[in-house]
């Protein structure tokens, strides 16, 4: 009798956990909404900017003609200047760079990435030899027909005239409305100048007992990301939540479908079938994945996986060494890292024995603390941890 008065009143004292957990996890859907929503405005607002030119970029060189149809200039930013001829109207374009776009072209042009993208940024006599090394490199480069994409004035991708063009507001939303069919909610969002992300979430606690760090009150979920300007492929994870201190965790991509397909013909208008198209093929594997990440298999697989986690020892000093040392974390993040660890603070998440599953949770504690985007990065690299589970 006595044992079960103590098993009815741990029961009792997790629920009340379980119940505090519940109240914090919505206060931060609530938290977010207004920014979630602005973000969605963001997205559908920059996706009505977008605009596709098909151009050559670098010079016939079998030819003594070696102009260039694409040149730059240096005006307050490096620009991208081109002409063409659409409907018989001779139209000249003036755009000017995103980071992003001077990254591939660099790539595509054999230029150091890092060393032209500074210059790029840099201060004006650095923008004006960015624009002349640029022009000598394409003066030199074998002419090849590229997707020059933009926003507003700004070129944001030069991709491989191969490149898929998807609707991506259309993939997402059906991702949105297929998570909500199985109760889940919006619980993040980002956009930035070349990716999103989007994460859901079932508002709903899920106890995971673990030998080595106690009881984990998880909150699961998916998340998905794209890039329309070649920042990444089109994604699909699990993502989790840790109920006590809000940690975030994806784990390994369920879809990574890179944006590759027929050759562009010159006139966009000819693809608009084959974006129609494309575009319904993904949202049709977006829904089915959505639901199988939803699924009370999945879900199940990953609280498995977490408890697995928990019984795996670690060292943690040589596990931060070979991250820094991978190039997957930078040093800084790593020292902080490790005072999350001594810290053993069960508010990031962290306590109990010096297992795989602490280590994770230490390293989406301090995600909390970067900006979004690295924060996610962060995210990936401690979910892909838990790899190490079924290896």
């Amino acid at each position: 009798m006595e044992t079960l008065t103590v098993q009815n009143e741990a029961m009792t004292h997790q629920q009340g956990l379980n119940e505090v957990l519940l109240r914090k996890v919505n206060r931060m859907l609530e938290n977010r909404a207004t920014s979630v929503e602005a973000t969605f405005e963001k997205m559908e607002r920059e996706g009505k900017l977008m605009q596709d030119y098909i151009t050559p970029i670098g010079v016939n060189l079998k030819s003594t003609d070696r102009r260039p149809v694409v040149t730059f200039s240096a005006n307050g930013a490096v620009n991208m200047d081109f002409s063409e001829i659409t409907d018989n109207v001779f139209e000249e374009h003036h755009f000017s760079l995103h980071d992003n776009a001077v990254g591939q072209l660099a790539t595509k042009m054999g230029i150091p990435t890092r060393y032209l993208k500074d210059l790029a940024a840099g201060k004006e006599w650095q923008r004006g030899l960015a624009s002349q090394i640029l022009n000598q490199h394409c003066e030199n480069t074998e002419r090849s027909r590229m997707l020059v994409r933009c926003v507003g004035n700004e070129v944001r991708g030069v991709l491989s005239d191969s490149y898929r063009r998807l609707n991506s507001l259309d993939i997402l939303m059906a991702f949105v409305k297929e998570a909500t069919e199985k109760g889940a909610v919006v619980a993040d969002a980002l956009y930035t100048d070349t990716k999103m992300f989007v994460e859901t979430l079932l508002p709903m606690p899920i106890e995971i007992p673990t030998i080595k760090n106690g009881t984990v009150v998880l909150f699961a979920g998916a998340r998905f990301s794209t890039s329309d300007f070649g920042d990444g492929a089109l994604d699909m994870r699990a993502f989790l939540l840790n109920g006590a201190c809000l940690n975030g965790m994806v784990r390994e991509s369920m879809m990574r479908q890179i944006h590759l397909g027929a050759k562009l013909p010159d006139s966009l208008a000819l693809s608009e079938e084959t974006y129609r198209l494309d575009t319904a093929t993904s949202v049709s594997a977006v829904r089915d994945l959505t639901r199988g990440l939803y699924s009370k298999e999945n879900i199940m697989a990953k609280a498995i996986e977490i408890q697995k986690a928990a019984d795996i020892d670690v060292d943690f000093q040589k596990e931060i060494t070979r991250l820094v040392k991978g190039g997957s974390m930078l040093k800084a993040e790593g020292e902080e890292v490790e005072k999350i660890l001594m810290r053993n603070n069960p508010d990031d998440g962290v306590q109990g024995g010096s297992s795989l599953w602490k280590l994770t949770q230490a390293i989406t504690a301090h995600a909390r603390e970067a900006e979004p985007l690295r924060a996610r990065e962060l995210q990936e690299i401690s979910g892909a941890l838990l790899d190490r589970v079924n290896q």
